[in-house]
C-alpha cells in the first residue's frame, strides 16, 4: 500500500493534486479546465473543485483564450469580449516572488523573478570571488539582494526563497559546497550561511544544474523531457533532465563532465588531477596555451583571462591562424567530451552555454568534426545542437528556478522540510 492510502489523510490528498494542476500549468502555460484534467490523470469534477480553491487563494488567474489578457480574482478585465470566451487557467504571476543568484570567478549575478519566472530586476556586481572568504561573498549577496528587492519595492522577507548556483561539488540536500574554484577544497555550508543572514528559505546547487533549469523552465529544454546542457567558461560543467527530472546523482555530485579525462597523463586541472576536459577547454586552458604563443597580460585572475580571451577571439575573427587554431584545439577536445556524454545518455537534444560560447563560431566546425567522429554513428542524424544565452543572469534565471521548482513540488518530496510554503495553504511568501 504506497503512502497516501495509509495516511487517509484527504487534506495531504488534495494538495497533492493540486501540485499536479501546477506542474501542468508551470511555468507559464494557459489550459482550459477539461484540458487540466486530462494532463494531470484527474476527473474533471476534482480540477474543477481545486482549481477554484487555487484561484481564490491567488495562486491562478483565469484567461479569456479569445482575448488574451488575464482576469484578475476580482474579475476585472479590459474590454467585453463577443460572446462566451473560452476560459482558460494560468499561474498569477503575482503569487510569488523569489530571487537567484549565481557565483562567478569574477562576478556575482543576482536576480528577482515572479511565480511565472519574469526578470522583475537583476545587478551583476564584479568582485573577483576566489580571494574573497564565503562569509564576504555571502555578504554581498545580502547586499545585492537588498539592492534589487527596494527596486521593486519589496522587502526580503518578502521573497518566497534565494536559489544558488555555485561552480564545483555541490551536495544540494545540505546545502554545502565540498569544492568549488572560487571556494576552494573545504566544506561550506553557504545555505545555512545565507538562510541566518536572509531569515528566508535558501537552495544551493551546481550552477550548470541552475542553467539547465532555466532551459527546462524558459528555453529551449521547455516540454522536453531528455536533454543534455554543456557549459563552457572558466570551467566545463554539464546538467542533464532525464525523464523530466534534473539528475544530480549521489550527493549531487553527478554530471561532472569537465572532470572526464580525454588525457589520463595530461594538462593539470584546477581540481588536482590531469587530463580533464575543462584542463583542454575552459577559459584558463585557452589562456595558458596562448600564452605560448602571444604575448598577453600577466596574471590568471578572473578578469585578466576573460579580457585575453575577447583579445585571442578578435585575432582569430581578424584572421590570425594561431588564434584561429586554439579555438580549433579546444573545439576538437569539447566534441570527444560531448561525444562520451551522448553515447551514454542517448539525448534527443544538446544545449551549449555559458560564456565560452561567445567564441563558438570559432570552435563549431572542429566541435561539430569531433562529435560525428566520436559519437555512435546512429546519433549522428538525430541529435540537434542549440546554442544558449551566456548572459550571467541565465544562470541566475535559473537559480530562481530552483525555487520555484521548489515550490510547484508536492509536500512529499519537498527539499528542506518546513522551510517552503505550502501551495494551496495560504499565503505562498513565509
Amino acid at each position: 500500500m504506497n503512502g497516501f492510502a495509509a495516511t487517509g489523510d484527504a487534506d495531504f490528498i488534495k494538495r497533492i493534486n493540486k501540485h499536479k494542476i501546477l506542474t501542468v500549468l508551470r511555468p507559464n502555460e494557459r489550459r482550459a479546465r477539461i484540458d487540466i484534467a486530462e494532463a494531470a490523470g484527474l476527473s474533471p469534477a476534482t480540477v474543477s473543485a481545486l482549481t477554484q480553491e487555487l484561484l481564490d487563494e491567488g495562486v491562478l488567474v483565469e484567461l479569456d483564450a479569445d482575448r488574451r489578457d488575464f482576469v484578475r480574482p476580482d474579475g476585472r478585465h479590459s474590454g467585453r469580449p463577443r460572446g462566451r470566451p473560452r476560459v482558460l487557467l494560468g499561474p498569477n504571476p503575482d503569487a510569488a516572488i523569489v530571487a537567484g543568484t549565481k557565483i562567478s570567478m569574477h562576478q556575482v549575478a543576482v536576480s528577482i523573478t515572479n511565480f511565472v519566472g519574469d526578470v522583475l530586476t537583476s545587478k551583476t556586481h564584479p568582485v573577483n570571488v576566489e580571494h574573497e572568504p564565503p562569509e564576504i561573498v555571502a555578504d554581498l549577496i545580502e547586499r545585492l539582494l537588498y539592492m534589487s528587492a527596494d527596486d521593486i519595492g519589496c522587502s526580503i522577507s518578502g521573497l518566497s526563497g534565494l536559489g544558488v548556483g555555485i561552480p564545483g561539488f555541490i551536495d544540494h540536500v545540505a546545502g554545502v559546497c565540498h569544492w568549488s574554484p572560487v571556494f576552494g577544497a573545504k566544506a561550506i555550508p553557504f545555505a545555512a550561511m545565507l538562510r541566518d543572514r536572509l531569515g528566508i528559505p535558501v537552495l544551493v546547487d551546481n550552477d550548470a544544474n541552475l542553467v539547465t533549469l532555466a532551459e527546462q523552465w524558459f528555453g529551449h529544454g521547455h516540454g522536453v523531457s531528455d536533454f543534455v546542457v554543456v557549459t563552457v567558461e572558466h570551467g566545463v560543467g554539464m546538467g542533464a533532465v532525464i525523464g523530466g527530472e534534473l539528475y544530480r546523482g549521489h550527493r549531487g555530485f553527478g554530471s561532472e563532465l569537465g572532470h572526464t579525462k580525454i588525457d589520463r597523463n595530461g594538462a593539470l586541472c584546477r581540481c588536482g588531477q590531469r587530463g580533464c576536459l575543462e584542463a583542454y577547454v575552459a577559459d584558463y586552458a585557452l589562456v595558458r596555451d596562448a600564452r605560448t604563443v602571444f604575448r598577453l597580460p600577466a596574471g590568471d585572475d578572473p578578469s585578466t583571462v576573460r579580457e585575453a580571451i575577447g583579445s585571442l577571439t578578435a585575432l582569430a575573427r581578424a584572421g590570425d591562424d594561431n588564434a584561429a587554431a586554439l579555438f580549433a584545439a579546444a573545439g576538437e577536445a569539447l566534441g570527444i567530451g560531448v561525444a562520451n556524454a551522448v553515447n551514454i545518455l542517448n539525448p534527443p537534444l544538446l544545449i551549449l552555454s555559458g560564456a565560452g560560447m561567445e567564441s563558438y563560431d570559432l570552435m563549431e566546425d572542429a566541435f561539430l568534426r569531433a562529435l560525428k567522429a566520436n559519437a555512435l554513428s546512429v546519433e549522428q542524424h538525430t541529435m540537434p545542437v542549440a546554442v544558449g544565452s551566456s548572459d550571467d543572469t541565465v544562470w541566475a534565471r535559473g537559480a530562481a528556478a530552483l525555487v520555484l521548482q521548489a515550490l510547484y513540488e508536492p509536500p512529499i518530496t519537498r527539499p528542506i522540510t518546513g522551510d517552503f510554503c505550502v501551495i494551496g495553504k495560504g499565503p505562498l511568501t513565509r
